[in-house]
């Protein structure tokens, strides 16, 4: 049986042990990828990796409320800046999502999930989750809503993000 991530919520943020400075990059409530766009100057990308139907895994349908069988539109993305992987995403948007306005987060291409999001969107709680021996580095995720209708975003933060800001002394 596979492990899950054990997300914790706004007042189980301490057992993370969070510091400088992931603490400031997890929890930041405002769009990564403006975040990300600044800290590369503008040399910033997304790269999708994968974009298909497929089923949620058991954690993300919980998180969706989705009956078992149902398959979400997943799409999974690196966002590089200066051609460097920074963050890599997941995003699970159900059938239910995509109707009306929400049609066009299955078309998104290269663009940012977050240019609409943070346009015409409203995010959930923030969860995070912290490296473990499953799971090797600083994950957050959250519901966000489109047009009413829900959709998971999850991001795993990795190493070079924390080392291009160190070298740039940025901290959110």
């Amino acid at each position: 049986m596979p492990l899950y991530p054990r997300w914790l919520t706004p007042t189980r943020y301490w057992q993370a042990q969070l510091r400088s400075p992931y603490k400031a990059w997890l929890l930041s409530q405002g769009s990564l990828t403006a975040y990300l766009v600044a800290l590369s100057h503008g040399h910033f990308r997304v790269k999708v990796q994968h974009e298909a139907w497929q089923k949620p895994t058991l954690d993300e349908r919980l998180s969706l409320k989705l009956p078992h069988q149902q398959y979400a539109w997943v799409r999974e993305v690196a966002l590089l800046g200066h051609n460097q992987q920074w963050v890599t995403a997941r995003s699970i948007i159900p059938q239910h999502t995509l109707v009306g306005r929400g049609r066009r987060l299955k078309y998104l291409g290269s663009r940012s999930l977050g240019s609409l999001l943070f346009k015409g969107g409203k995010r959930g709680q923030l969860v995070i989750c912290s490296p473990n021996s499953q799971h090797h580095h600083w994950t957050r995720r959250s519901l966000f809503y489109y047009a009413n209708r829900p959709l998971l975003v999850q991001e795993k933060f990795l190493p070079a993000l924390f080392e291009a800001a160190q070298q740039q002394q940025i901290c959110l």
